[in-house]
């Protein structure tokens, strides 16, 4: 599935068994259950963030497959979303797949729970990416440009947004990105909250950070 998904058990979860031959063997535990899934969550490695999806998980470790080139013994994190955040060393490598271990056992349940609004009345959100990209929104008065400086598969934060209420629905496009359209769910004096119609494809918002990330590290040899 192509879809960037916000852990939604009743989409994301496959409970099937990973057989032993698809493992590598330094990957294997004795006694331990591997669930094979189909999840995306937030990577941050050396300094990188990138979207990953999680292929297999355990209480102690996972299988990921991430556009990051990683390095045997490489500390990461992983982000589920904003109050769930692991943390691992990676022990093997294979082309785009990485075999992750746990710095703590984890309770798998968490990681099937739905987000929940909790006792302070925060709803936990999914993983923001940091970004500084130029966009165009389009509004009943007419168009604008403004800037992302983050975004998730279901929304995005921007900055230079003028006059344009809470509950509007507008039309996002950035470089690079499908037209999509969007209800603003906060404004303030300097930045907004835009909240998807329609989430961004994994695939879409891989490459497209991706490319920002190229871009960032152009500029910076630049100056």
């Amino acid at each position: 599935m192509d879809h960037f998904m916000e852990l939604n058990p009743s989409l994301n979860i496959v409970s099937t068994p990973i057989s032993d031959d698809a493992q590598p063997v330094s990957d294997r535990r004795a006694g331990e259950r591997q669930v094979s899934v189909m999840l995306t969550a937030k990577l941050e490695a050396g300094g990188r963030q990138q979207p990953c999806r999680i292929l297999n998980i355990s209480v102690k470790g996972a299988n990921i497959e991430t556009l990051i080139e990683l390095q045997v013994g490489q500390p990461i994190e992983i982000e589920f979303r904003s109050n769930l955040k692991l943390h691992g060393i990676v022990r093997w490598v294979r082309k785009s797949q990485a075999g992750v271990e746990f710095q703590n056992a984890i309770d798998l349940n968490e990681i099937w729970k739905r987000t929940e609004v909790s006792i302070m009345r925060i709803k936990p959100r999914p993983p923001r990416f940091c970004c500084f990209a130029p966009a165009t929104i389009e509004t009943a008065d007419g168009n604008q440009l403004c800037q992302i400086i983050d975004i998730s598969a279901s929304g995005l934060r921007v900055i230079d947004l003028l006059n344009v209420p809470s509950g509007a629905t507008v039309m996002i496009e950035a470089d690079g990105l499908p037209r999509h359209r969007a209800v603003v769910i906060w404004c303030n004096a300097n930045s907004a909250g835009l909240k998807l119609v329609n989430a961004y494809k994994y695939s879409e918002l891989e490459s497209w950070l991706l490319r920002q990330e190229g871009r960032s590290d152009a500029e910076r040899h630049a100056n």
